[in-house]
């Protein structure tokens, strides 16, 4: 497998990132911008950013939602819509942009607080069966072929993001629809979106509305796989979420992730490997580092690394593959675009892309 590295510069250091497998969207300081997964920019109507709807395209605008008194975190708000001439629910609409505006994270009417986190719903997902030759669960097929999804799952290509205090919902070119009052990071896998809190985690369904919250005392890593949970608590050493409880035996724990049918976790000497499908745990694979602070799948790939990357492909059985990336420091974002991966350096203009 040849490995081909491409640095890009960026408006400013990226403070989150999501790919649906084929655009990847990076939050900076000026806004949201979006990239093919090899890196060439995406225009828009209003240029490179989030573009605001134009003036007079009130059916365009966003959705403005606020919180019913007496709400607790994580309950749904209802959204709000102002006609021409007059409010509904005395929620007034933030005033028409100029057209060609940009919306930056805090900045006028309409803008977002500066992000946190992003995640997106794949257009492609794991297939539920074997191909001749390949392992269960490692070929990726569109999510329309895989098996059906919940009724109130998030549509193909959704965006979501947090901030301060709120999770946003957005659309493909990074607006916002609706949003809701949660405290914590969204983290797509398998389809869906789950903002996960301290010790709580709710699953994203349509604009402005989450799933029943499932609770995690003492949440430490999470992984998401659909409308399944795994994860590991401060307070002990087991794994739940899967078919049965299991001990892990060591709490030094990094990046954990679902990949080509299997739930990985980085640890030192290597990888812990579980069945996604019965749960048992399977031998440690050896890893060049461990535990690393991200872990992500790129098309049944494993990837995983901090300072360098390391790849492993499931399917081969081969041994894992390091790829230097000459960072002095460890990465500040990893995350996979279809067949790249891309690394954000820590407070840098620039990610660096990854052809596997």
């Amino acid at each position: 497998m040849d490995v081909g590295v491409t640095m890009i510069e960026l408006p400013g250091p990226v403070r989150a990132a999501a790919s649906d497998g084929t655009t990847v969207w990076c939050a900076v300081a000026g806004g949201i911008h979006a990239y093919t997964a090899s890196g060439t920019p995406l225009p828009t109507e209003a240029g490179p950013g989030m573009p605001l709807p134009g003036a007079g395209a009130m059916q365009d605008v966003p959705f403005v939602t606020r919180d019913r008194p007496g709400d607790a975190e994580g309950d749904v708000p209802f959204p709000v819509r102002d006609r021409p001439g007059g409010a509904e629910h005395g929620a007034p609409f933030p005033p028409a942009a100029e057209p060609g505006a940009r919306v930056r994270a805090g900045e006028g009417p309409g803008g977002l607080p500066e992000l946190r986190s992003l995640a997106a719903v794949p257009g492609t997902v794991a297939g539920t069966g074997a191909l001749p030759g390949a392992l269960a669960g490692t070929v990726v097929v569109p999510r329309t072929f895989a098996a059906a999804p919940p009724m109130d799952s998030l549509p193909q290509s959704c965006l979501a993001g947090t901030s301060d205090g709120r999770v946003h919902w957005l659309d493909q070119d990074g607006v916002p629809v609706a949003d809701a009052r949660f405290t914590g990071r969204v983290l797509a896998g398998g389809g869906e979106i789950w903002a996960v809190g301290s010790s709580h985690a709710r699953r994203l369904t349509g604009p402005g509305h989450f799933g029943e919250p499932v609770e995690l005392p003492g949440l430490d890593r999470c992984a998401v796989e659909g409308e399944r949970l795994w994860w590991t608590s401060t307070r002990d050493t087991l794994l739940r979420g899967g078919p049965r409880e299991i001990d892990l035996g060591t709490r030094e724990r990094g990046g954990m992730v679902v990949c080509a049918g299997s739930l990985w976790i980085s640890v030192a000497g290597g990888l812990l490997r579980v069945s996604a499908w019965s749960g048992e745990p399977r031998r440690l694979v050896p890893a060049p580092e461990g535990p690393v602070p991200f872990l992500v799948c790129a098309n049944g790939v494993l990837a995983g690394g901090g300072r360098d990357l390391f790849t492993l492909d499931p399917a081969t059985g081969g041994a894992a593959r390091l790829i230097g990336l000459g960072l002095d420091a460890p990465a500040g974002l990893v995350i996979a675009a279809g067949k790249h991966l891309w690394v954000f350096p820590t407070d840098r203009p620039h990610a660096l892309i990854v052809a596997l």
